[in-house]
């Protein structure tokens, strides 16, 4: 049993699960700020991100081996297929109970706010799934960022104030800003690293087709752009001044560009793009904390 668990642990990639719940608690934060809050509800759709974002993990690393991208020598993924731990067909069977897992929960959300969830749900699984399969997978193009600042920044934050108060804002998107810029950062700083091994296998990445001085200047404008967005919205009234407590992370963020343009070796750069996940989760949490202090008194 142990072995059993120690061969799927990798595989959900757990340092990355922190990007389906982050937006999640900020959603949950803001409905808070503007007077209602539902454990329930909060609870279940954390629960469903968090299986969605795993499920989606799974299926990259199945359709990355399908497609000859992952080897032997790849840095990020979990080895699971490539070192014989799993079999392909396991991993997509695998990604199918966890996506199912993920459709009770959100059942629960469907019944208990409104049935109009069930579209955003198809939308999250439809997602997922073209984000690393179709004919023309998304992560082979230069629009895979674009696609995780939409659905696990903007929609998943918004989702995350809606099941509360059953409507969303203007103000609400602007305050889901910081938190889409980082889970884009996320993904910018893996295609940064993976480069020169996607370029090989025919992938055409937002880093590959505008090269990495300006995939480095886009990642820089992405950690910095949450900062401001955070201290403009604070200025404006969007988010409450509590919310500045973010900016508590603001050392995290320096050594990482650093790191992105000291070095091009693979695996010296995983531990940024790590780090860009720690900083997403600081940050989020710091801020989702921030929003949720100003309820009190």
């Amino acid at each position: 049993m142990r072995q059993h668990i120690a061969n799927w642990f990798p595989l959900i990639r757990p340092f990355t699960l922190t990007a389906g719940a982050v937006p999640v608690l900020v959603g949950a934060a803001l409905a808070a700020w503007d007077g209602t809050f539902y454990a329930d509800r909060f609870a279940a759709l954390l629960i469903c991100s968090v299986l969605i974002q795993a499920a989606t993990n799974m299926l990259n690393e199945y359709e990355d081996y399908h497609r000859g991208l992952d080897t032997h020598e790849s840095v990020g993924n979990s080895g699971s297929i490539i070192f014989g731990h799993l079999t392909d067909r396991a991993v997509l069977r695998g990604a199918l109970v966890t996506l199912s897992l993920a459709l009770l929960c959100g059942l629960y959300l469907v019944i208990t706010v409104t049935p109009w969830l069930l579209a955003v749900g198809a939308v999250s699984v439809l997602g997922a799934f073209l984000y690393s399969g179709g004919p023309k997978a998304v992560a082979w193009t230069p629009f895979g960022e674009a696609q995780v600042f939409v659905l696990m920044g903007l929609l998943l934050v918004g989702l995350g104030y809606y099941v509360h108060m059953e409507t969303i804002t203007a103000q609400v998107i602007v305050a889901a800003l910081p938190v889409s810029f980082l889970v884009a950062a996320i993904l910018l700083g893996n295609n940064i690293r993976d480069m020169v091994g996607d370029a090989e296998k025919g992938r055409r990445t937002l880093v590959i087709v505008a090269g990495r001085r300006v995939g480095i200047g886009v990642l820089a404008a992405l950690l910095g752009g949450a900062y401001v967005v955070i201290v403009t919205a604070a200025f404006a009234g969007v988010v409450p001044w509590t919310a500045l407590l973010a900016l508590l992370s603001l050392p995290l963020a320096p050594g990482i560009i650093r790191r992105f343009q000291t070095t091009t070796v693979p695996v010296a750069l995983h531990p940024a793009v790590k780090g860009i996940a720690r900083l997403h989760l600081v940050l989020g949490c710091l801020y989702a904390v921030g929003i949720a202090l100003a309820t009190i008194g």
